[in-house]
């Protein structure tokens, strides 16, 4: 009892510090969500005084808002208990090493630790965040990339090697990223230096390795309404670039969302003399199947419309609301989104790590906080079609270009070859989704399929490195990474020139 008296002054400051720093934590968190849910509902508030929503649609509103707030109120009740299970036992267990003197952890640096980590929480990790815009993402303005071809939409950049004695092989096949619309460029690039980039682990192989970037949309006209027609088109003039300038036919590389637009623009036959293969990476071939995203068309739930996230921007023209979009992903994932449950998942983290988290986590939520960007009105369209309605049974797809149906087995008539690519524990683009191109083409020899662990983005974020137990440039399980089967492709291109 002596102990646990002498220690009383310390325990009690660090409780202080504790709840302190729980407040400022919890407040971060509730500030983020909730800008983003204004946002939304104010866009959501404009959109309906234009176009109000039918009465039948009413109780869908009222049900789907109840229905979060419940899992929001479960997902938070269990985390919490949870949470503070665990630190109840550390705690009881350093209050008996108080009273008997007994080795072990005392309950004043129980309670010194607590307060450390929740004030890492709520003030080291919002630094850590705001400083990875200097190593998150690509860094366009330094010597790592040049600028080399410009359309009306679109950047195309190339990225250089990292890797010290690696030099482009100009000679080789190119290849060209096209990242999803609504998530944006940077996550391509997510940590170079560390030696977790999807790009960089195609350029550091020597290959030439481009990336199309869309211009800023709060400034671009052109992109504002931009259709699926000029997509396809500008995309055709980057890759003649790239075909004239290393004499070799492109391979489209396209991640998510940015995959299907590129299988589509193959699909159009506009890309035929330039394109021969395409790699896609967590690409929602067929988004009825999606267990995930299904309910969700555009950010917003199952039978409400898309227009209620348009934005209308100074120049008059209307847009797809990034914040929205982004606040849909939100919701879908509300029992991990939510305020509380993000806090103490936090918490947790600096908890498993020995308070060392690595920048892995300040990166991936830099993504999910600066990385929301407007979308053109045609594209956000023609992504919620393919959620709504499902490819034929001929396999044609949902949505069409320059007026004609787009089918799968046209792709062997293209020439062209497909790299598939999925994750197994993916939540966002699960395996069906994902999959759903593979009963059409088994018989037509176009394409090659490799599966990933990990969620949605481990792509892009965990198996760059040489080290890795699943390497893009690699063989494992008896499957290619990415980088591998391009390689493959220039080697055979090679081969056949030689012959």
């Amino acid at each position: 009892m002596f102990n646990l008296m002498k220690e009383s002054p310390e325990i009690a400051f660090n409780v202080a510090r504790y709840c302190l720093a729980w407040t400022t934590a919890f407040d971060n968190y509730r500030h983020e969500f909730d800008s983003m849910y204004l946002t939304g509902a104010k866009t959501a508030l404009h959109g309906m005084r234009t176009s109000p929503p039918p009465l039948k649609d009413l109780p869908l509103l009222v049900r789907h808002n109840l229905e979060l707030a419940m899992q929001i109120a479960v997902s938070s009740s269990g985390k919490m208990m949870v949470f503070h299970t665990d630190q109840i036992l550390d705690g009881v267990e350093a209050l008996v090493n108080t009273l008997t003197g007994r080795d072990g952890e005392t309950l004043s640096e129980f309670a010194a630790r607590e307060a450390n980590m929740m004030e890492a929480v709520a003030f080291d990790f919002p630094k850590a965040i705001e400083t990875m815009k200097y190593e998150f993402g690509f860094q366009f303005e330094s010597d790592g990339y040049k600028l080399v071809k410009e359309t009306d939409c679109f950047k195309m950049y190339q990225v250089l090697p990292t890797k010290p004695g690696v030099v482009v092989n100009e000679k080789g096949k190119p290849t060209l990223l096209v990242p999803p619309y609504m998530l944006g460029v940077h996550i391509l690039s997510f940590l170079p230096g560390e030696g977790k980039s999807y790009a960089h682990a195609f350029a550091n192989q020597g290959i030439p390795t481009y990336v199309r970037v869309v211009k800023d949309i709060d400034v671009t006209p052109a992109v504002q309404v931009m259709s699926c027609e000029d997509d396809c088109e500008q995309t055709r003039d980057l890759c003649q670039f790239l075909k004239d300038k290393h004499g070799r036919l492109v391979t489209l590389n396209g991640i998510c969302q940015g995959g299907y637009i590129s299988l589509i623009n193959v699909l159009s036959g506009k890309l035929q003399g330039v394109v021969d293969a395409l790699i896609t990476g967590v690409t929602p071939v067929d988004g009825t199947k999606s267990t995930s995203l299904g309910d969700y068309v555009g950010g917003m739930p199952s039978g409400v419309g898309m227009e209620y996230a348009y934005e209308t921007l100074s120049s008059g023209n209307k847009v797809v609301n990034g914040d929205v979009m982004s606040l849909g992903m939100k919701l879908l994932a509300i029992s991990k989104e939510a305020p509380l449950v993000a806090m103490y998942s936090t918490k947790s983290l600096y908890k498993d790590t020995g308070g060392n988290p690595g920048k892995t986590a300040a990166a991936i939520n830099r993504w999910l906080r600066e990385e929301r960007v407007h979308l053109p009105v045609a594209i956000a369209e023609m992504s919620g079609k393919t959620f709504k309605e499902p490819i034929a049974p001929d396999g044609t797809l949902p949505v069409s270009l320059f007026g004609k149906p787009l089918n799968l087995h046209d792709l062997k008539k293209l020439g062209v070859r497909w790299y598939l690519a999925y994750s197994k524990d993916d939540n966002l683009v699960d395996k069906d989704c994902a999959l759903a191109a593979t009963p059409f083409l088994k018989a037509d020899g176009v394409l090659q399929v490799t599966e990933f662990p990990g969620g949605h983005v481990g792509i892009l974020t965990s198996f760059a490195s040489e080290k890795s137990k699943c390497p893009l440039h690699g063989e494992f399980n008896g499957m290619i990474g990415p980088v591998r089967y391009q390689l493959n492709l220039d080697r055979e291109g090679m081969d056949k020139k030689a012959a």
